[in-house]
């Protein structure tokens, strides 16, 4: 399961890099390697555009940004071969829809006033999952992941979540496309299902929620007449940052300081030139 829910992680974070990859095609790799810092927080908006709408509190996007941003380094250093993570973002160029080339000013301020900085655990670029709203808590990296180098991804009160208008989300489907036998086996702490049996084989939580496109894993199962209705609470896998809970501790006048603090507390926020 690790492998299948990172894999999910990491490529949401791979975004198009596009002036970058432009300067390599124009310019050359060794150009474009000189020029790395100024190339990756040029892209940073553009990145950022696709992660977080630009209707939330300027201090929101700002978390996102340093998220972006982090992931986005990390990604390159576990790469001995910077060409390596170019080419795969080069194929990606092509299939983006709703890359925006000319951003709006939220996320080029964003990223200026968040210039370089990124979030640290031990002094290391970890992981930094985000999604869009929580089901009341977050989830525990640990425990989902199972694996202990991700317990630095904590699981913490979310419960602003509970106004979003994304918080419930029903799904009915018709019998004949359900097992004749459906249940869950076992949740996670935060409440996210994370095993079912069906028809007395097993299924895991966080798969069986993207193969029938769910909003959340965290849901219940009801048999309404000839359907069965699934009821999620929440938007998005539940681990790390919740965007929505994030914006409402920036409507009550919380920095993205406090926001990161709240949704990442054992992590810190750095320069990213510590890496370089």
């Amino acid at each position: 399961m690790k492998e299948k829910v990172l894999g999910f992680f990491t490529g949401s974070f791979l975004f198009l890099l596009f002036p970058y990859v432009i300067t390599i095609f124009v310019n050359g790799m060794d150009t474009a390697l000189l020029n790395r810092p100024l190339d990756l927080e040029a892209c940073l908006p553009g990145m950022v555009s696709l992660q977080i709408p630009a209707d939330y509190e300027p201090e929101t996007v700002k978390c996102q940004t340093i998220i972006a941003r982090t992931n986005l380094y990390r990604r390159i250093q576990q790469e001995k071969e910077l060409g390596a993570v170019l080419e795969e973002l080069r194929e990606r160029v092509g299939k983006a829809k709703n890359y925006c080339f000319f951003p709006e000013k939220i996320y080029e301020e964003a990223v200026l006033q968040t210039e370089g900085l990124v979030l640290y655990h031990e002094r290391e670029l970890k992981l930094v999952p985000f999604h869009e709203v929580s089901g009341g808590m977050t989830r525990d990296g640990a425990e989902v992941l199972h694996d202990e180098a991700f317990s630095y991804l904590k699981s913490v009160d979310s419960r602003a979540d509970r106004t979003s208008p994304d918080y419930l989300n029903g799904t009915y489907i018709s019998q004949q496309q359900m097992p004749k036998e459906l249940k869950v086996k076992n949740r996670d702490s935060a409440g996210y299902v994370t095993c079912l049996v069906a028809d007395g084989n097993v299924l895991e939580g966080e798969a069986f929620r993207q193969g029938m496109r769910l909003e959340s894993s965290n849901f219940t199962i009801q048999r309404v007449g000839e359907e069965y209705r699934l009821l999620c609470k929440g938007k998005g896998h539940g681990l790390g940052f919740s965007q929505y809970g994030g914006n409402e501790i920036a409507r009550e006048g919380g920095k993205y300081q406090d926001i990161l603090a709240v949704y990442f507390p054992e992590m810190e926020i750095g320069s990213v030139e510590n890496q370089e």
